[in-house]
């Protein structure tokens, strides 16, 4: 399924990532439910991660990856089926190798798991099958597109 181009700003992120948890809980997954987020810096990745990290109950302030790569945070109580939500920032990765070494494997078999990657096209041969990607991208200083492909 395939969403047009869509703008939002940040006074509408609640609700995209609250359309998009939906979605995505409606998929039928044997794994982790994996979305990949691409777009250039500054275009809402980790705003957006952030957004769904909180609706799904995450306490306090998320922090970025970027320098320890992979985030794991444990949901509890949560109306969804996901335990853990897993957040890679795969910017600073050289190869799909580097994030096998993280145990991308075992994240990815494991269906309590929803796994939200940045930077995907840094890690191409981990992100195979059933994923789900978001683009974004700018629309001037204070809008940005996104197209959501399920």
């Amino acid at each position: 399924m395939k969403n047009m181009e869509k703008v939002f700003t940040k006074n509408d992120i609640e609700k995209l990532a609250t359309d998009l948890i939906s979605k995505l809980a409606k998929l039928k997954n044997t794994g982790a439910t994996v979305v990949a987020l691409s777009g250039e810096l500054g275009s809402g990745k980790t705003t957006l991660t952030k957004e769904i990290g909180r609706l799904l109950g995450i306490p306090g302030v998320m922090a970025s990856p970027t320098f320890v790569i992979m985030k794991k945070y444990n949901l509890v109580g949560g109306k969804y089926s996901w335990k853990n939500l897993i957040h890679i920032d795969a910017y600073r990765l050289e190869s799909s190798q580097e994030l096998l070494k993280l145990g991308w494997q075992e994240l990815r078999e494991n269906k309590d798991n929803l796994i939200i990657v940045e930077w995907p096209e840094k890690v191409p041969e981990c992100l195979t099958g059933a994923i789900s990607q978001i683009i974004l991208g700018h629309k001037g200083d204070e809008a940005r597109t996104f197209e959501i492909l399920l």
